[in-house]
Parts: C-alpha cells; structure tokens; sequence
C-alpha cells in the first residue's frame, strides 16, 4: 500500500476508530492517543493492509483489540468529563446527563458480547458483516446479538422510568 492509498484508505477512518476508542475507555485523551498508536502501526504495516479485503473492519478491529490492551494495564477512570457551558443549560444538561446515566448503566448489564456489538454498530457505525469480522461471530450471531441486546436495553430503560 503506498502512501497515498494509505491517506485515502485508513485516514479517513480515524473519526471511527476514535468513536469506537472512546466508547471501550471512556475518557478522550486515551482514545485519542489508542487512535494515533493504532494508525502510526497501521502505518508500519501497510504492506499488509494492502491485502485485505474490508480495510475498516481490519482498523476497527486493530483500535478495538489496542484499547482492550489498554484497559486491561491501566485502571481507566469511567467518568465522563463534566462540561456546562452557561447556566442555562443546567437544566437540559441534567436531563441529558440522567438519560446518559440511565444508558450506561442499562449497556453495562448486558452481557459482553450483546454490549460489544451494540457499541460496534451505533457507536463506530460497523455493518453486521464488518461486527462480524471484528469479533470473529457469523453474520447470524451478530444480528441476533444485536435483536437481543437492543430488546433488552429497551425493557431497561423503560422499567427506569
């Protein structure tokens, strides 16, 4: 893969590879820093990038298995950052920051494969086949993971209101 290829190729890529970073550690200068790691070894092996077939499922599933490395040798502060902008805003932030709240907790009780997919598909925007390639499931699996999660994020957070 040449340099150009790679610039057409990859690059574009990095605002998903971000978002799928941030969902798995939660804090942004991590995921920052797992996307640019994640892209400069990208880089150090472009020869073999070059002969794949699906390059987004290839960086996804680089920047998901750098961020799982990552959270297993780091203890990874779960709090989001606090941000209000003008006191105006308090009211609709506290409303947007329960229903966050609400989110989370109701994406942590799923087990982990139905949570893997789900950020796969809404967070980084993965098709069923590209979840597939990631995470090693048939297309079967990740649609039924994805039906089952779904459903049962949405009894969560219906039983909180």
């Amino acid at each position: 893969m040449t340099s150009q290829e790679f610039r057409d190729l990859i690059l574009p890529l990095q605002n998903a590879m971000y978002r799928l970073a941030f969902v798995l550690v939660k804090r942004e200068d991590d995921a920052a820093d797992i996307t640019q790691e994640t892209i400069l070894r990208l880089w150090q092996k472009h020869d073999e990038i070059s002969r794949t077939l699906n390059h987004k499922a290839y960086c996804l599933t680089a920047v998901r298995n750098r961020a799982l490395t990552h959270l297993q040798s780091h203890e990874s502060d779960s709090e989001m950052p606090e941000s209000i902008e003008s006191p105006e805003d308090i009211h609709d932030a506290f409303e947007s920051r329960e229903t966050l709240s609400i989110t989370e907790r109701a994406m942590e009780s799923l087990p982990a494969n139905q949570k893997e997919v789900i950020r796969l598909s809404s967070y980084a925007g993965c098709t069923n086949s590209e979840i597939a390639q990631i995470t090693g499931l048939t297309e079967v699996n990740v649609r039924a993971l994805l039906s089952r999660g779904r459903k049962r994020l949405r009894e969560i957070i219906i039983s909180y209101r």
